[in-house]
């Protein structure tokens, strides 16, 4: 048993399920149509899935059971009050959502949803009031907790079905990690390419000196052999690079071998950090005295990749239909103001 499910009980993890790994294998093949191309690419392909599949399984069974997120659920659940600042701001981010809309009005008699909320963390240190030996001070370093940029992006009709629409999602993103390196081999490649034949125009030109009109007229220009010498090497290294990525003929499969390494090293790359804080009502973080005060907050936070790189809390949410506020018709307000 991993990491995840030692700390979160002893969950027996089997083995993905054998249409698990094909509708993975097929959301992949989707996003790398040429990859169908390769020979083997099904046994080479199940294989590694297998290995992400297992490790995204336990992973986002580790995940926190879903938290109820409405206006009025901010009083009682400690965790909705630390993630927004007041009871009227739930309500703004439902509204923002129209993957929630979308899932209402295709399933007209679903009462409740489950969703991933997304946030911005943001931790800042300042100077606040605290009591320190029974003395009142105003000048005490604080740690203070926000969260922005609530989003909801994701949804299923049970916490089964978003706990499974997520795992698809990470192996979305491991395809994508693999398509980005395929990218960067194919510019490197035509980058070399490029580069061997700027080269190679150069040690015409230097060789050809003294031919053609000058030969005739005179003034011909001695050659550099300086440059000349230095030119070479130049595309020698270039070749041995170009050497080094192989033969086009050979780029579909290490495409396929590229896309199996990501996939099998999910492991390294789909990572969920889990922090356990203790906090004030005001989202002060408490240390030493007091810290038996306040409340405890289990945070989950997820690498977002980017260039750069983010990292965005996360929730695993249920939404009653009736607290998700009815969409604005725009038209219907301009009149109301005019």
């Amino acid at each position: 048993m991993g990491f995840f499910g030692r700390l979160f009980g002893n969950r027996e993890m089997q083995a993905p399920r054998d249409e698990e790994v094909e509708r993975m294998m097929a959301r992949v093949l989707d996003l790398s149509p040429r990859l169908r191309m390769a020979q083997g690419h099904e046994a080479r392909l199940r294989g590694a899935i297998a290995q992400a599949a297992t490790h995204l399984r336990e992973l986002v069974a580790g995940f926190a059971p879903a938290r109820d997120l409405s206006p009025a659920g901010w009083a009682s659940d400690s965790h909705v009050r630390a993630f927004f600042g007041a009871a009227d701001d739930v309500s703004p981010a439902l509204g923002r959502s129209t993957e929630l809309f979308g899932l209402f009005d295709r399933q007209p008699g679903l009462s409740e949803a489950y969703a991933v909320l997304g946030m911005a963390m943001n931790e800042r240190r300042t100077l606040g009031v605290a009591q320190e030996r029974g003395v009142l001070r105003s000048d005490v370093a604080q740690t203070t907790l926000s969260f922005s940029d609530h989003q909801i992006r994701i949804c299923g009709a049970t916490e089964a079905e978003l706990r499974q629409e997520i795992q698809r999602r990470m192996v979305d993103q491991l395809a994508i990690e693999a398509l980005a390196g395929i990218a960067d081999e194919t510019a490197r490649r035509d980058d070399l390419e490029q580069e061997r034949a700027l080269v190679a125009a150069r040690l015409r030109l230097l060789g050809r000196q003294g031919i053609g009109m000058q030969s005739v007229l005179g003034g011909e220009v001695e050659v550099d052999a300086g440059e000349l010498a230095r030119l070479r090497a130049q595309r020698e290294e270039n070749d041995v690079a170009l050497r080094s990525l192989g033969s086009r003929s050979e780029a579909l499969d290490r495409q396929l071998e590229r896309m199996c390494q990501v996939l099998a090293d999910a492991g390294n790359l789909i990572r969920v950090a889990r922090r356990s804080l203790r906090l004030s009502r005001m989202n002060v973080v408490l240390e030493g005295q007091g810290a038996e005060d306040g409340h405890t907050l289990d945070l989950e936070v997820a690498r977002v990749p980017g260039d750069p790189p983010s990292e965005r809390a996360f929730a695993l949410v249920k939404v009653a239909r009736v607290a998700v506020p009815k969409p604005r018709n725009l038209l219907d307000e301009a009149a109301r103001l005019l």
